[in-house]
């Protein structure tokens, strides 16, 4: 898999905030603290975008959800989020994830949602994040959303913020049912639940 990393050398603010918080997950180093929170407050879109496209690259996915060796990787946003799907247009611009072009897509929830390889659930979908994530649930997407109790709900990856620090949450069993194979590098830096263990 390619290796996490900071975006761009001549990133604002909060994207080398971002930037360098992804690299430092990749070399099993945290930033913390008042740094990383200043960065979600000046630039939240950008930090989710930075997040989608360098946690993508931590995932694989089986041969059969990619039309062939050339078919892009598809990113998708529901919920009318249009400044995340802005950005990772921008910084997804002439990169490549895990060899394959980067395409993103927006719209309603509906069957196309089941093309994405990575689906982001924005909150204006809170009241429907259930019955889509039931809708996905034996498609190859890795669904990610900052609603809270979104992972426990199962959804694969939920972005948290506690004591101005940010975490993420990874449901395994979530990934794992969608056939989807999440990096060890990953999982030693995430919050593991399960939606077996939330239903007890």
């Amino acid at each position: 898999m390619d290796s996490l990393r900071p975006i761009g050398p001549h990133l604002p603010g909060a994207l080398r905030t971002a930037g360098w918080f992804l690299f430092a997950l990749a070399t099993g180093v945290l930033l913390t603290g008042s740094a990383m929170a200043q960065g979600i407050r000046s630039g939240e879109y950008e930090v989710k975008a930075a997040f989608l496209i360098n946690f993508a690259k931590f995932v694989e996915w089986p041969d059969s959800s990619f039309d062939g060796p050339q078919a892009p990787i598809v990113f998708g946003v529901i919920g009318g989020d249009h400044q995340l799907a802005f950005n990772l247009r921008r910084l997804s611009a002439g990169q490549k994830v895990q060899g394959r072009d980067v395409v993103i897509r927006e719209g309603p929830v509906g069957d196309d949602m089941r093309r994405c390889h990575v689906l982001f659930v924005s909150a204006s979908e809170r009241q429907r994040a259930t019955q889509i994530l039931a809708s996905l649930q034996d498609a190859s997407v890795l669904t990610v959303s900052d609603i809270d109790g979104f992972a426990e709900e199962g959804g694969a990856m939920q972005f948290v913020t506690e004591e101005n620090r940010v975490h993420f949450i990874v449901n395994l069993d979530a990934a794992t049912q969608s056939k989807l194979r999440v990096s060890a590098k990953l999982l030693a830096l995430a919050h593991l639940v399960s939606h077996k263990e939330a239903a007890k």
